[in-house]
């Protein structure tokens, strides 16, 4: 029963995950649409896009903060290890839940410091100054949601890898489908 939840949960996560890289994908392209536009209309109409690089700027912050789970659930983080490349499974199970423990306070702190304001901006209606008025809260919802999946994703990397120190045996980072990518040998 414990392991079908626990499928269930992976399941769930990797899906949104996945839903959240394609969002932040979008939104990449999104803000190079924006920004060429506003250069093309600069240059042919002397008209650019009112607040492009404010919109730009906010749309910054769901290509970072979207793909942060799906980054931790393949282990893609930068890291050091020229300290920990001689250690063995159980010690590194150890580190690895420590660093997820250690990063889901850190950022659970952040988002939650952010969602915290979140309502009261909400209802006065605050925004960025600009021609367009850009509310606040939209960004900040998404940034809260983003830290949310990160921390989520954090805790089931705290529980594999205190499983990885207890038993020793490591299981492999969830990886995209690469059979389409050919290696050397």
């Amino acid at each position: 029963m414990l392991h079908s939840i626990d499928q269930i949960y992976c399941r769930i996560l990797s899906a949104l995950e996945h839903v959240a890289l394609a969002v932040a994908s979008v939104i990449l392209l999104l803000m190079g649409g924006i920004m060429t536009a506003s250069v093309l209309g600069k240059l042919l109409f002397v008209m650019p896009i009112p607040d492009d690089l404010l919109m730009v700027g906010l749309l910054n912050v769901a290509v970072i903060a979207l793909p942060l789970a799906y980054v931790e659930s393949t282990r893609g983080h930068i890291s050091v290890t020229i300290t920990t490349d001689w250690l063995g499974a159980r010690a590194l199970g150890g580190l690895r839940a420590f660093g997820a423990l250690a990063m889901a306070v850190f950022f659970g702190g952040i988002g939650y410091m952010v969602l915290l304001r979140m309502p009261a901006e909400f209802s006065r209606g605050a925004y960025y100054d600009g021609v367009l008025q850009i509310p606040t809260w939209p960004m900040k919802a998404l940034f809260g949601f983003s830290i949310l999946l990160l921390v989520l994703r954090l805790l089931s990397s705290i529980v594999g890898g205190i499983r990885t120190a207890i038993t020793g045996l490591d299981t492999p980072p969830h990886v995209a489908d690469t059979s389409h990518i050919e290696t050397e040998v």
